[in-house]
């Protein structure tokens, strides 16, 4: 009974081990395919949550890749959060440095209450988002919203 509990033992802890090597290997083949390419991507977001992912996003593929474009596009909630949220701030701070832009949507602005001067000097605003979205992706940006 004990063999056979630490043969159990034993074959979960190397199929746990392995899965875990597999899963940084295709996370290697992915930063090694984007840096075949010419690299343009932007994300939308809305919510902090998915700002901190995308910024994190940014910094890894810019690390990989530093010729790569990579931006973040606001809207909703997010545009009138990123001005009182320190962690917020400085997770915008160091995506910055890293090379990510920054554009907040102006129509989400004025309807939250939020203005230009309020911002992150390094934060850029667009009059309409969507439409922004659109000429990057006539651009050849590849795009995620989230």
């Amino acid at each position: 009974m004990k063999k056979l509990v630490f043969l159990t033992l034993s074959a979960f802890v190397f199929l746990t081990s392995s899965q875990a090597q597999a899963q940084t290997m295709i996370k290697d083949q992915i930063v090694n395919v984007q840096l075949k390419k010419k690299g343009k991507y932007v994300i939308l977001v809305q919510n902090s949550m998915h700002l901190h992912a995308a910024l994190m996003t940014g910094n890894e593929i810019l690390k990989a890749n530093p010729k790569a474009k990579f931006e973040v596009i606001l809207i909703g909630p997010v545009v009138k959060e990123i001005v009182s949220d320190q962690d917020l701030k400085t997770a915008l701070t160091n995506a910055n440095k890293a090379g990510v832009k920054i554009t907040s949507c102006e129509f989400a602005m004025q309807k939250l209450g939020v203005d230009k001067k309020d911002y992150l000097p390094f934060i850029q605003t667009t009059p309409n988002a969507f439409i922004y979205l659109f000429s990057l992706k006539e651009s050849d940006f590849i795009d995620l919203v989230l």
